[in-house]
């Protein structure tokens, strides 16, 4: 810790600035006092602008507070808690609503406390920790609590606290938010309660401008803000002015009150929303005091007067604080671990400071006790990991208590499979694997050589098979990870994979059976979730090699070619299950499916895309590929990650080349429309079929050329009969018909009217 200052020669230089500065102030309010009453309703004006800012700062943060803790109380883990007893299998649910409370957006607010109180089951979860509602600090207030009317209230600490516990005066009190449930009864079950100190309210207060001071009164009369930190917590109940501002009717208003022979301007403000009073008291004096035109003279001096004492104080406090000082930087330097609840000056710091020294020697040895644990899991850690030397693993063994191995052991390696189909998430895997771990030191309590330990992505597990036969020490193990198998589900609803190790005879081969199991795990490929699987078994299946199903791979690249998603899907299920057939290693299945993933990428590339088209920045899909678990794992990863987004590609590229050709054929006829044009002019012209034109004129747009053309040729014959002099004869010859009568008869039948009577009757 680190003083921002020297307090005790603050206080020096305070007391001789004080000295010489208050005479001056004196004198300048005296000699200004003629002008107070204008600048007395100035600054009154501005302090009841300052009181509304406060106001609504400090009820925007009461509002906050109030809508976090109803959203709090509304929470699904919340309402789930209501109906548990305090007990060991519920552990999750706790420290969930722990979590949830520890969660609370409430920085802002400053919140120093929120706790949750069950009344039926008589437990309490807060900031700290989970205790039952007997043994609980805070158990004097809760009754006092429950008989206050209504569901949601806001209640100073101070109102509630026992006579002989009440502090006054303390920033450290606090006001607090209750909220019962359920609603609308006269007997709640649960309580929820946030303790917002009176600190923060200050800090509200600190942040306004108002001259004099201000002050937010809770509704039994206690201090919750003030400017003046040591007047919070105080009962203002008795005070004069307050007394004068509970008896008015009015919620807002001004009067001047004579305080110890001095007349005070107070401003007041009575919130509707809790009936606190928001006030600020000011010195008629300071008000005027700069009122009058020697002002500015008395201001020069005051300045004056003030610079000199600040250079004679400084200089005199200087040379008595030397030795506080020495003393100081010795004892500043011992480390603590954590700042003081409120501001100390030197002389409680050296205080602080030889009592931490005091006290190092007791926190020393409890901290060794509690790292021996850790070592002793960091040991078994490194015997996983990479393996000691066996002398180094005979002295830690005396060291540690561990016993000797006569027997054969094997290493269990446990997976979570997936988290699909629960309620967890990707990112609760840690949680998960120890809690994973505590259920397998208590199932399998009596096997266990060595404590369980998480590293990684997996959970590792050290038992005795009690035996020296293979068969039966296969069948104990087996029947171990049954169990692990059983319990998991059972309790987290997680499924899980496990691989086993050949037996071990010595510490210092455990690290070859966790590879072994990590070995084992890998060859889940072929098996699914759930399985358990001995490292013996894969040894095996080395030499074989599953048949490549070319003919299936051939209709499903055709069926993406044709962007036919659900056949691909039906010959991609068939062509997984003709891969997992047969037994083989692992990587002769990696090799077929990545033969298959770089034949579905030429698909796309032949299409005119680029590998970026489904290729995001980051990890490789080959690199995807490999990491998944199972053929299920698979299939569905090239259905969503690679097959449908090559498909929609394709798709794309056959739309916007179908716009590009009806862009093409409509260009054609608005401009040789007076030609004789057909559609097998202009599919020869674009170097495709008249089927095939008709096709996407048809599909994509809903035109016949013939229709079309048709149509076009009488918009512009309509605009020339409007626009130009032209004959009728001259308009049909343009539109190549062989005389005027075939024109007059056509645009009769599409317009209802001859040529000439549109012109007459639109002209």
């Amino acid at each position: 810790m680190k003083l921002s200052g020297s307090t005790v020669k603050v206080r020096l230089v305070i007391i001789c600035i004080l000295l010489g500065t208050i005479p001056a102030i004196i004198v300048g309010v005296f000699s200004t006092y003629s002008g107070s009453k204008s600048v007395q309703d100035k600054v009154n004006e501005g302090n009841m602008r300052n009181l509304v800012q406060v106001q609504m700062s400090v009820e925007q943060l009461l509002y906050t507070a109030d809508h976090i803790m109803t959203q709090f109380i509304e929470t699904p883990v919340v309402k789930s808690s209501l109906h548990i007893d305090m007990q060991g299998e519920n552990f999750l649910i706790f420290n969930t609503v722990e979590d949830a409370i520890n969660n609370l957006p409430t920085y802002s607010l400053g919140a120093s406390e929120i706790c949750f109180v069950n009344l039926d089951k008589e437990w309490v979860i807060d900031n700290s920790g989970i205790y039952s509602l007997e043994g609980y600090q805070n158990r004097y207030y809760l009754d006092e609590l429950i008989k206050k009317p209504g569901t949601s209230f806001w209640i100073d600490e101070l109102s509630v606290e026992p006579q002989n516990q009440k502090v006054e005066g303390n920033e450290i009190n606090s006001v607090c938010l209750v909220k019962k449930w359920p609603l609308f009864t006269k007997e709640p079950s649960c309580l929820a309660i946030m303790k917002i100190p009176y600190s923060q309210f200050a800090n509200l207060i600190s942040e306004n401008k108002s001259l004099g001071e201000v002050m937010v009164i809770s509704e039994d009369g206690f201090v919750i803000a003030h400017n003046n930190k040591e007047e919070l917590g105080k009962n203002y109940s008795s005070v004069t002015y307050y007394q004068e501002v509970k008896g008015r009717s009015d919620d807002s208003g001004r009067f001047i009150i004579e305080i110890d022979n001095a007349d005070y301007s107070i401003n007041y403000l009575t919130s509707s929303y809790n009936n606190w009073t928001y006030l600020s008291k000011t010195s008629i004096e300071d008000i005027s005091k700069d009122s009058r035109a020697i002002g500015w003279f008395t201001f020069i001096a005051c300045l004056t007067v003030i610079v000199v004492v600040n250079v004679v104080a400084f200089i005199i406090s200087s040379r008595f604080y030397r030795p506080i000082q020495k003393l100081y930087n010795m004892v500043v330097r011992v480390p603590v671990r954590k700042e003081p609840s409120k501001r100390r000056d030197e002389f409680g710091l050296i205080e602080e400071r030889i009592n931490v020294l005091l006290k190092d020697n007791f926190r020393l040895n409890k901290k060794l006790s509690f790292q021996y644990d850790q070592l002793k899991e960091y040991f078994i850690l490194q015997l996983v990991l990479r393996g000691l030397d066996r002398e180094v693993i005979d002295s830690r063994l005396k060291l540690y208590g561990f016993p000797v191995l006569t027997e054969p052991v094997c290493v269990l390696v446990t997976r979570i499979d997936t988290f699909e189909g629960t309620i967890y998430q990707s990112e609760d895997k840690d949680l998960m694997l120890f809690a994973i771990n505590n259920i397998v030191g208590e199932i399998l309590e009596d096997i266990i050589i060595l404590k369980p330990i998480v590293v990684e992505e997996h959970q590792v597990t050290i038992i005795k098979t009690g035996s020296d036969k293979n068969e039966e020490m296969k069948e104990i193990a087996f029947s171990a990870t049954e169990k692990i198998q059983s319990t998991v589900k059972d309790t987290l609803n997680i499924s899980v994979s496990i691989g086993i190790s050949q037996p071990i005879l010595s510490y210092s081969d455990i690290n070859k059976g966790y590879y072994e199991c990590i070995e084992a795990l890998k060859h889940q490929i072929s098996l699914g979730y759930g399985a358990i699987i001995f490292y013996h078994d894969v040894q095996s299946l080395g030499g074989l090699k599953p048949v490549f199903p070319e003919r299936l791979e051939k209709e499903l690249l055709d069926a993406v070619k044709t962007c036919s998603y659900k056949k691909a899907n039906e010959l991609l299920h068939q062509f997984i299950n003709r891969i997992f057939m047969v037994e083989a290693s692992r990587y002769e299945y990696q090799t077929s499916m990545a033969r298959l993933l770089t034949d579905l990428l030429q698909v796309l590339k032949d299409s005119g895309h680029s590998y970026d088209a489904i290729v995001k920045e980051g990890e490789s899909v080959y690199e995807q590929l490999f990491r998944l678990k199972t053929a299920g794992e698979i299939e569905k990863w090239f259905s969503a990650r690679i097959i449908k987004p090559i498909i929609d590609n394709i798709e794309l590229s056959e739309k916007n080349q179908y716009r590009k050709i009806v862009e093409q054929v409509l260009n054609i006829i608005h401009e040789e429309f007076h030609s004789e044009l057909t559609l097998e002019d202009c599919a020869a012209r674009l170097n495709y079929h008249p089927s095939y034109i008709r096709r996407i004129l048809k599909n994509e747009s809903g035109i016949v050329f013939s229709e079309y053309l048709a149509q076009y040729r009488i918009d512009m014959a309509k605009k020339w009969l409007l626009e130009t002099d032209m004959k009728i004869s001259d308009i049909a010859e343009k539109l190549k018909y062989k005389n005027s009568e075939n024109f007059i008869r056509f645009f009769k039948k599409y317009t209802g009217m001859t040529p000439g009577k549109y012109r007459k009757l639109n002209k």
